[in-house]
């Protein structure tokens, strides 16, 4: 009877040691019991005149809103505000809306490039800026990058204007 009860207890012990923690856990993939919603991301720039003027502003005096800006990406050229949807939704589902114009809450002025996808890398990725009014064009560069740590996403956007690495949103002066 005491040999059946060490037996037993010895079957019971192996099975506790055999389905303790998984120490070959990968801490650099997401968990898979939990679903992620990765946020898009944008390349935002804001022009103002050298007295902090807002020039994406119609109303501004010497305002460049409506010249015709574009941008080049990818070999193909956009033209400002020409990919407008006005469909909304719950979902996040990344669209690329090319180079649009937002006002934002204190009333100023921005050119959104976007949506990329959060959950990718972009490595050097360049736009051309066309302002369309015989001033120099503008090259941003970005370079993005996503990956898994602690089975949290985690992502990095370096952005450069002509070179220089600056802030998003980027501020240009004309």
């Amino acid at each position: 009877m005491k040999t059946r009860y060490l037996l037993l207890g010895a079957i019971l012990l192996s099975l506790c040691c055999f389905t303790s923690c998984n120490d070959n856990e990968n801490l650099d993939e997401p968990d898979p019991d939990v679903i992620w919603d990765i946020y898009p991301f944008n390349i935002n720039i804001e022009v103002t005149d050298a007295e902090g003027n807002d020039l994406l502003n119609p109303e501004t005096e010497n305002s460049i809103a409506n010249q015709g800006i574009k941008m080049i990406y990818r070999n193909k050229t956009y033209k400002k505000d020409s990919l407008v949807t006005d469909e909304q939704t719950r979902d996040i589902l990344v669209r690329f809306y090319g180079l649009q114009t937002y006002q934002r809450k204190d009333g100023s002025y921005l050119l959104a490039i976007g949506e990329f996808y959060g959950n990718r890398d972009y490595d050097n990725e360049y736009i051309i800026l066309d302002w369309n009014d015989a001033t120099p064009k503008d090259t941003i560069t970005f370079s993005h990058k996503f990956w898994w740590e602690n089975q949290e996403p985690e992502s990095e956007t370096t952005v450069r204007l002509n070179g220089v690495e600056t802030d998003n949103p980027i501020h240009i002066i004309k």
